[in-house]
């Protein structure tokens, strides 16, 4: 059962930071929903575990079949909790009440949590029958969660889809349904098994229409939508007008006139700005109203690469050729720590949100 135990802590943290993430985008990127999803997460699989614990008769058929109910149960999460605001919510993009998101969370992690202390328990009375200890089962079941969190760092690095990678937790939930099979009084589950991993692996070969189909779901006149280890990416693009979500919160639209009003009012307050630093919100049309002052360089901090490869290709041209200009330095990094090292400037700009949640804290210093 040792294979069973690494599996069962890799699943449960790679399929913990896929709902997380999930439930952060669906609740507009508020972080506290990410306390109260640990919590809640923490009391369900708990509750999981205290299920038939007195009950010695566990057996691999048993725990196969659970792990075919895991590997169904997190894809149709991700599909719930996308449709989650739709469902609870007339209004489009309007806020939840706190009551109803915490019932919206409770609702997305119970079967998750369940099934997974369950497993953790199954597994671990299995393993332990064999004259090995509990201490051991933990510590197996940990290694499993330490390659489940580094799966998950190396998926988003490199650009795998939220979606693409719930799809491959549940793979490695149903692949290991052949770890110890019993084909003679277990067939049914074998089957079973094979069905799940035939049409998982159509969903991934097709996971990114899939995706893109459930986003359009709140974003109807989607453009483009990626996923970052910063924040999901959105673009909507209506008659002209681009609008850009993070973490499906609006950051800006192209029909706007808060560049101009936001450069222009603080940069006539110099006479001369010829040094100019510019913390996010470049691609709002901050970067070209700033060039209008004529300034001999333009530094522009942006915390998330992946904005400046996706949005671009959907903007005006004349907020394209301002990203490129000849004095334009656009460089990615943490603002606090690029200050830590700047040089000075005549003009500081920070062209984001209220610092309401860490990320948008970034920008954001003494």
């Amino acid at each position: 059962a040792m294979d069973y135990l690494f599996v069962v802590g890799f699943v449960s943290i790679l399929g913990q930071v896929v709902l997380l993430r999930e439930l952060n985008v669906a609740f507009f990127g508020v972080e506290l929903i990410y306390t109260l999803a640990l919590g809640i997460w923490l009391l369900f699989t708990g509750c999981g575990a205290m299920i038939s614990r007195k009950s010695e008769n566990q057996s691999f058929a048993k725990i196969n079949f659970l792990l075919l109910l895991l590997s169904v149960s997190i894809p149709l999460d991700v599909v719930f909790i996308r449709s989650a605001r739709l469902l609870a919510s007339e209004i489009p993009g309007a806020y939840l009440p706190l009551q109803t998101q915490i019932a919206i969370v409770a609702a997305s992690l119970l079967p998750i949590g369940l099934l997974l202390g369950l497993l953790f328990q199954w597994t671990a009375r299995v393993y332990i029958s064999d004259k090995k200890s509990l201490a051991s089962a933990y510590a197996i079941e940990s290694v499993g969660g330490i390659a489940g969190g580094i799966c998950a760092t190396l998926f988003l690095r490199f650009g795998f889809q939220n979606f693409l990678i719930a799809l491959l937790c549940a793979l490695a939930a149903a692949g290991s349904c052949f770890l110890h099979m019993d084909l003679k009084r277990a067939r049914w589950i074998h089957r079973i098994a094979a069905v799940t991993l035939a049409v998982l692996t159509l969903l991934v070969w097709k996971a990114n229409p899939v995706d893109r189909f459930m986003t359009s779901w709140t974003h109807p006149n989607l453009a483009e939508t990626r996923d970052t280890p910063y924040s999901r990416v959105t673009v909507t693009d209506q008659n002209g007008q681009v609008s850009v979500f993070e973490n499906d919160a609006l950051l800006f639209d192209t029909e706007g006139t808060r560049a101009e009003e936001f450069v222009h009012l603080a940069a006539l307050q110099h006479p001369d700005p010829k040094r100019i630093l510019i913390l996010g919100g470049g691609m709002e049309g901050t970067v070209r109203e700033a060039l209008g002052h004529s300034p001999l360089r333009v530094d522009y901090v942006e915390l998330n690469p992946v904005l400046i490869d996706v949005v671009p290709l959907h903007l005006p041209p004349d907020i394209r050729r301002s990203l490129q200009a000849s004095n334009v330095r656009i460089i990615y990094d943490d603002p606090r720590r690029f200050l830590d090292r700047a040089l000075s400037y005549d003009l500081i700009l920070i062209g984001m949100p209220e610092p309401a949640s860490g990320q948008a804290n970034r920008f954001y210093t003494k």
